[in-house]
């Protein structure tokens, strides 16, 4: 199974504008747990499809990405190309996902980087649990096995696609379960269901109108250690046929020794980010891209995320930057007409 980043977005129900529908549409959901995470599936009637064909396609669509994509099982196609020395050949669906990774590696300097694996194992994140804090000697020499440079897509001589892992171990955890929620939602579609939003592990996707109106409305989180996912929102988003994501240190955290270590890896030097960003969320037209952007805003400083999302005109970004005691709002120049509230956040960060 591939392991799950924070869940730091809860899904609720959707604002309208103007005065509520005389009959709200009937709201169905489906909720179920795969890619080491959960899931969750509303759609609102009408729809073309019943609730058993919906269940099937939501559970193969999240099934072919684990089968593809996992870091945990023997027989992915991430673990072939990790045993392999030369060109292996994958999936389409692998294939493209490696492709976009590596697209985002070079959009945002390395500060993502699908070739991430070896560090996270050094950290104990995936694997063996560590004792001690990693040598200089052993962080250098993980890096030595990073870049994404090293990989390679290809087609062999039948055409079909290929993956040359160049040395090192692929892991697409941090875009592989957006990925999996635009699966789940062009399945849907596809069975004639317009009016839908799909969550994965925090990842959402929304089409069409929501409950009570034409936007979704999603929570995001406060990045506070020790609150259950929704309990304490930071802020509201709301959106329609797009995705969003976010992506926080605050709930995957394990301890070496007495020092807390967070899950969020700087490829660029080896170690954790450093906790510039307290969380990062991105609305994009979809969500394997806001999901693989809301990780590299983790590790690029504010000032520099932002300059990054500026530049895309697809993207915009609510970034929470720890303050002394609160958690100031960062925010890209689109991202005021997805916010329900208007005002610069601050809340005490810490619950003592």
């Amino acid at each position: 199974m591939m392991r799950s980043r924070p869940l730091a977005l809860l899904v609720v129900l959707a604002i309208g504008c103007g005065a509520p529908d005389p009959a709200p549409p009937a709201v169905h959901q489906l909720r179920g747990e795969a890619l080491g995470t959960t899931w969750l599936v509303k759609w609102l009637e009408p729809a073309l499809s019943d609730e058993a064909s919906i269940e099937a396609a939501t559970t193969e669509a999240l099934a072919e990405v684990d089968r593809a994509m996992s870091t945990w099982r023997d027989d992915s196609d991430l673990s072939r190309i990790r045993a392999a020395t030369g060109p292996v050949v994958v999936a389409e669906e692998t294939a493209l996902v490696v492709e976009a990774a590596l697209a985002l590696a070079r959009d945002t300097g390395g500060a993502f980087d699908p070739t991430v694996q070896p560090l996270m194992e050094l950290w104990g994140f995936h694997g063996t649990e560590r004792q001690t804090l990693p040598t200089d000697e052993e962080i250098e020499a993980a890096l030595a096995q990073v870049g994404f440079g090293r990989v390679q897509i290809g087609r062999d001589d039948r055409g079909q696609p290929t993956v040359d892992g160049g040395g090192t171990a692929l892991d697409l955890s941090a875009i592989a379960k957006g990925h999996a929620v635009d699966r789940v939602s062009l399945a849907i579609s596809d069975l004639g269901v317009p009016d839908h939003m799909v969550e994965v592990g925090g990842e959402v996707r929304a089409h069409g109108r929501g409950p009570s109106g034409p936007l979704w409305k999603v929570g995001v989180d406060l990045p506070q250690e020790g609150w259950a996912p929704g309990a304490l929102l930071a802020d509201v988003v709301v959106v329609t046929n797009a995705a969003v994501a976010t992506s926080g240190n605050y709930r995957q955290t394990h301890r070496i020794g007495d020092t807390p270590i967070h899950h969020t890896m700087d490829p660029r030097t080896g170690r954790p980010a450093i906790g510039l960003v307290a969380s990062a969320t991105v609305i994009a037209a979809d969500c394997r891209t806001a999901d693989g952007f809301a990780t590299a805003l983790m590790v690029l400083d504010p000032d520099a995320g932002l300059r990054l999302v500026e530049g895309r005109p697809d993207l915009e970004a609510l970034l929470l930057v720890p303050e002394g005691e609160t958690f100031a709002r960062r925010v890209s120049t689109g991202m005021a007409r997805h916010l329900v509230t208007e005002t610069a956040y601050a809340t005490p960060a810490s619950s003592d």
